[in-house]
């Protein structure tokens, strides 16, 4: 089911490319929980990873949520970027702003690019940058903290995150 809300950008940090957004619509009805972790230590190289997102939503590959997995090949990305993991995930176009999660079910990173000309050389934020960008938010954020799907099979994570993770359609208004 398709449901569209208004938000806005609530802070962002251009040089890693992340925002945080708000929801901002009286038909919005908040999550009482995230059952989900958000995990900032480093995570090991050879650590079994996937993402949830929406590849090519608005094109070929439709709106149902997609799961794709592999593991972390580097602690560091593009040309040794320490702010990033190089993943042996195959992403898309559209799987970008989504999370990585570990297999406890921890998001410990944000995709955010691919090598075109490899096969499955893609990159993701690491999470300790976009808890730098909650912790200066005027407001206090508590990060979610829920450890319940640690002992979960992965099929029953990915029904459960599912919910959680949504497909953003931007439309710019510049004002």
């Amino acid at each position: 089911q398709i449901k569209s809300y208004n938000a806005k950008v609530i802070s962002c940090d251009k040089q890693n490319d992340l925002a945080i957004i708000k929801i901002d619509d009286k038909n919005f009805k908040p999550y009482s929980n995230l059952p989900y972790n958000f995990k900032t230590e480093i995570s090991e190289i050879g650590s079994n990873v996937f993402v949830l997102g929406y590849p090519m939503a608005l094109s070929a590959m439709g709106v149902e949520v997609k799961f794709a997995d592999g593991k972390i090949c580097s602690k560091t990305g593009y040309q040794g970027d320490i702010t990033t993991y190089q993943i042996s995930v195959p992403i898309q176009p559209g799987n970008s702003g989504g999370p990585l999660f570990d297999y406890d079910g921890n998001i410990i990173g944000v995709v955010s690019a691919k090598i075109m000309a490899a096969d499955n050389v893609s990159y993701a934020i690491k999470s300790n940058l976009l808890k730098n960008l909650l912790d200066v938010l005027p407001e206090n954020l508590n990060t979610p903290n829920d450890q319940s799907l640690i002992e979960q099979s992965l099929t029953q994570k990915i029904k459960l995150l599912s919910d959680y993770v949504v497909l953003i359609k931007i439309r710019w208004n510049e004002k």
